[in-house]
């Protein structure tokens, strides 16, 4: 009996022993997996963000070229004394970050600011942007997310004047047209519903774009019904 009780009691402590071994492998086995999902997941992170980087710097080539494209003028002489004038003026500072056109890059970040409803922000990368970068061809699309940007904020004195802005500047443009429809809407929030109606009728009549044209007659009918 007392050999049966030994021998048991040997069995009973190299279980334990074998199960206390077993539990510690799957821990350690369950702790560096989790080492090596993370330590995955930060590389992928890595490589995510270096691609990001390549596509803004080749966004930014191809935006460069498209803005030097557009703003030579068309005329050959003009076209000659720009050329001769930036060639003077790189021989004046070589080493100058001004002959660079990073208008694409503030653009897409103040879109980003737009788009996250972030408008301050995006006011201030678009306002940067035509300072610095007043012939760049993302300009009338800067201007009107501005005035966007503080129609959204309820800020209508601001946005009023960079509608008288744009229209000064950009008369012709769709774009002009679709914000002259915001200053539509804010006549109509100040109960001047006659003022309304001839801004609409004023954008149907004058824009060429048949989607700002069709949205401003719906406006006008609206207004007289």
């Amino acid at each position: 009996m007392k050999n049966q009780n030994a021998v048991f009691l040997i069995f009973s402590l190299c279980l334990t022993v074998g199960l206390v071994s077993a539990y510690s492998l799957f821990v350690g086995y369950f702790n560096g997996h989790e080492q090596y999902e993370a330590r995955l997941a930060q590389l992928e992170k890595q490589v995510e963000n270096e691609r990001f980087a390549n596509s803004m710097l080749t966004y930014q080539i191809k935006d460069f070229q498209q803005s030097v494209a557009q703003i030579l003028p068309d005329n050959k002489k003009l076209q000659a004394h720009y050329e001769m004038k930036n060639l003077a003026a790189v021989v004046r500072a070589p080493a100058s970050d001004e002959s660079v056109d990073l208008s694409g890059v503030l653009f897409a970040k103040g879109k980003r600011y737009f788009n996250g409803q972030e408008y301050d922000k995006a006011i201030r990368e678009f306002s940067q942007l035509l300072q610095k970068y007043p012939l760049s061809a993302h300009g009338v699309e800067a201007r009107f997310l501005i005035a966007e940007s503080y129609y959204l904020k309820k800020d209508f004195r601001s946005t009023l004047s960079e509608i008288d802005e744009m229209v000064t500047q950009f008369p012709q443009h769709e774009l002009t047209g679709f914000i002259l429809l915001r200053m539509g809407q804010i006549s109509e929030s100040n109960n001047q519903t006659e003022e309304a109606s001839e801004i609409y009728k004023t954008v149907a009549k004058n824009f060429k774009n048949e989607e700002l044209r069709n949205q401003a007659r719906k406006l006008a009918q609206s207004v007289e019904y």
